[in-house]
């Protein structure tokens, strides 16, 4: 019984992370065909690939949580800007270590996600509206406070250690089991996965659709608040305005689109991991085979489009081959 287990545990694996591990190969053909070097080869491509999966990978479960559950969000972008801004400004006036960075890191985006989650319940109105006019509330306090200045976290050396490796890799694992944990043994996931299968039927069967909306925000803070401290320990923060901050969530669409798919095989947690991986792989290859930046961007975009609509419509393809093979038989 327990090999059995291992077995389709396995396959599950290799269900899920085949489409990553075949794109790479693609990919490595198509930029050697073109008589360039096996951009995997060095170690320094596969550290560049890894290393940016992480936050994509920390905003993708973010969008992918709520989107589970048929709820669109645009804010991840705006709470990543704000809290990034705030912690790491209140961190550099007052000396803080890394421990009280990240504790308020956390603290500040969890409050941003949860305000924009009773907004929600409170007008009723859909969550792109409602995240859409959080977005330009966020991003005008963005310009602000500390004189509209931003944050330069990366030239903190002390502030900015979890953004380098090995550091940003524990990070990773430690949030996938949570979230895995969270969402396999905890009457939350339990919960999410309802209201996302059939949300009248879910609440018709005394789950409470607020409290889960309401804790759902509160893992997204949490996910978003590590996220933010990351990104501000990249690259400069600067106060968003015009909707731009939403270019931090489009960035991650790819990743949860994917991997809302992959999840199928095995679970949310390792799907969102191999869609991150999957589009990390996809973007260098493109930029290693010397595309310039906004044709790759239209490349991404018409290959998330056919994924999605191969996928989807996956049972319909499959009965019209069945149904062709029996006409020429």
């Amino acid at each position: 019984m327990m090999k059995t287990g291992w077995k389709r545990q396995a396959v599950s694996w290799i269900q899920t992370f085949i489409f990553p591990v075949v794109l790479w190969i693609v990919m490595d053909l198509i930029v050697m065909s073109k008589g360039g070097n096996n951009i995997f080869a060095t170690m320094t491509s596969v550290q560049d690939i890894f290393q940016s999966s992480v936050l994509q990978g920390l905003v993708a479960i973010a969008v992918a949580l709520p989107l589970s559950g048929g709820r669109w969000d645009f804010a991840p972008g705006a709470i990543m800007v704000l809290t990034g801004i705030i912690a790491g400004n209140l961190a550099i006036r007052y000396q803080w270590g890394i421990g009280m960075l990240v504790l308020m890191s956390i603290l500040i985006a969890v409050l941003l996600a949860l305000f924009e989650g009773m907004a929600y319940i409170v007008f009723r109105v859909p969550t792109m509206i409602v995240s859409l006019g959080i977005v330009m509330l966020y991003e005008a306090v963005s310009g602000l406070i500390f004189d509209g200045a931003g944050v330069r976290l990366f030239m903190y050396e002390e502030l900015a250690v979890l953004a380098r490796q090995p550091y940003c890799y524990i990070v990773l694992v430690i949030v996938l089991a949570a979230f895995w944990a969270l969402m396999k043994y905890t009457k939350f996931g339990f919960d999410t996965r309802s209201l996302g299968n059939n949300a009248l039927l879910a609440v018709n069967n005394g789950v409470n659709e607020k409290k889960t909306i309401m804790l759902t925000y509160l893992v997204v803070g949490i996910l978003l608040g590590i996220a933010s401290l990351i990104n501000a320990s990249k690259a400069v923060v600067a106060p968003a305005s015009n909707l731009s901050s939403a270019t931090l969530m489009f960035s991650s669409m790819g990743a949860v689109l994917v991997g809302l798919y992959l999840s199928r095989f095995s679970n949310m947690a390792l799907g969102i991991l191999a869609g991150t991986l999957s589009m990390s792989i996809f973007s260098k290859g493109l930029t290693v085979y010397g595309l310039p930046g906004s044709l790759n961007n239209i490349i991404l975009g018409i290959f998330i489009v056919v994924f999605m609509g191969i996928t989807t419509n996956m049972e319909y393809l499959k009965r019209k081959l069945r149904r062709n093979k029996m006409q020429e038989a």
